[in-house]
């Protein structure tokens, strides 16, 4: 996404917090979820065929997409998973 002087409301922290993901378009469709007391932000779309990750899950700081079962660093959006691309983490 290029750099630009625009923002996209996305949530209140509060609402963050309390919702733990938010899925907000911009360019693209972006997740941004709140966990272990951080914000995070990555591509809605799993690269390896798409499926919206706002509906996977989180643990101990990896992003689960439950269609089949790639797994994602929220940190860096690197995937653990050979078969599957890697994401895009945004900051």
């Amino acid at each position: 996404m290029p750099v630009t002087d625009e923002f996209v409301r996305v949530a209140t922290l509060p609402e963050l917090q309390r919702q733990g993901v938010v899925v907000v378009t911009a360019e693209r469709p972006i997740a941004v979820y709140w966990h272990a007391g951080r914000v995070f932000a990555v591509d809605n779309r799993c690269p390896h065929l798409g499926f919206p990750l706002h509906r996977g899950t989180v643990h101990d700081g990896l992003l689960t997409c439950h269609w089949h079962e790639a797994r994602f660093d929220l940190c860096s959006g690197c995937t653990f998973d050979l078969w599957a691309e890697i994401g895009r983490a945004h900051v």
